[in-house]
């Protein structure tokens, strides 16, 4: 009698750590989802703000001397509402606008940076140009 006693203990055991085990794996997916989500969030911003710059440094029959570069910030872009994003109150960014020499010839290129509190940063995002 006491060794059912013991066995249908050490089921209920094995059933309650396979429970835990279960309800752990479960959360951990989750969290693993929720983040990639939100990076993926940030990335779409990130492109967002790069196009927002484009239209607003195009309004702005502004040219870049060749080898030269100029720094907009998300803050700026926002203000002239060229960017709508509920985030942006959230994240810091900027753009660098450049006219540089690529393959023998100048072009323009725009690259954008942002950093969102602790959740996300731009790799080479530089606190600087947001002054």
């Amino acid at each position: 009698m006491k060794r059912e006693r013991e066995k249908k203990i050490t089921r209920l055991h094995l059933i309650l750590f396979g429970l835990v085990v279960t309800i752990a794996v479960i959360v951990i997916v989750s969290i693993k989802l929720g983040g990639s989500k939100k990076i993926e969030r940030y990335k779409k911003l990130e492109k967002d703000l790069n196009i927002a710059t484009m239209y607003y440094y195009g309004s702005k029959e502004d040219e870049i001397e060749k080898g030269k570069m100029k720094i907009i910030t998300m803050k700026t872009i926002v203000a002239n509402g060229y960017l709508q994003d509920e985030i942006t109150s959230k994240c810091d960014g900027y753009t660098i606008i450049s006219n540089y020499r690529i393959a023998g010839e100048y072009e323009i290129s725009y690259d954008s940076y942002i950093k969102c509190g602790d959740s996300y940063k731009t790799p080479d995002f530089e606190e600087e140009y947001l002054k």
